[in-house]
């Protein structure tokens, strides 16, 4: 089986995946620190499936002053697409290459440490968006958290003019977040 390119994003029903200024909105991922029996099942497969995972630089600062990466589940490569090379990595066992030469660098290594594993593009916005416009995902997944956060940092705003066509591929409920994954259809 091939490796697959996945963005997994968790967003607002109003479409937003950070409060103002890229700062985290704690309550779009509640879900998964206290997840419901059907959220359990998803978690269960993104730790089982992913073999690399590729995020910002803003991502990855976040991360770092929450100690979000001390006891991060996903024991996998870690790509930082930044400009700048922080001076010290997070606290943790993750492992982090911080890549300064664009989103294909980044993805070409990902894929390499992942082997037959599934890349997984966590974030953030502008990351995601480049992603989209290049038409290098081959699958979107989101969590739909039923909050409105009424402002913050939009997951689809600058993705281009181009109509990208997805397919529905699944919808799994809970109380707390609904999940949904598509398919890319044409690149």
């Amino acid at each position: 089986m091939m490796a697959k390119v996945i963005v997994d994003i968790t967003m607002s029903l109003d479409g937003f995946i950070a409060a103002p200024n890229g700062d985290p909105a704690p309550q779009l991922h509640q879900w998964f620190f206290a997840p419901s029996d059907s959220s359990i099942q998803v978690i269960q497969e993104q730790l089982d499936t992913t073999g690399a995972i590729i995020m910002g630089r803003r991502t990855y600062d976040a991360g770092d002053k929450a100690d979000g990466f001390i006891d991060n589940p996903f024991d996998v490569p870690h790509f930082v697409l930044t400009h700048t090379t922080p001076e010290k990595a997070a606290k943790g066992a993750s492992s982090f290459t911080f890549v300064t030469d664009g989103i294909q660098s980044a993805l070409k290594q990902a894929l390499d440490a992942a082997h037959d594993k599934d890349v997984c593009i966590m974030g953030g916005a502008t990351i995601i968006q480049q992603y989209i416009k290049a038409g290098l995902i081959d699958e979107i997944q989101v969590q739909i958290v039923p909050i409105l956060l009424g402002e913050g940092t939009r997951l689809f705003d600058q993705i281009g003019n181009k109509s990208i066509e997805l397919e529905s591929t699944r919808v799994i409920e809970s109380s707390n977040v609904t999940h949904l994954r598509f398919n890319v259809i044409n690149k």
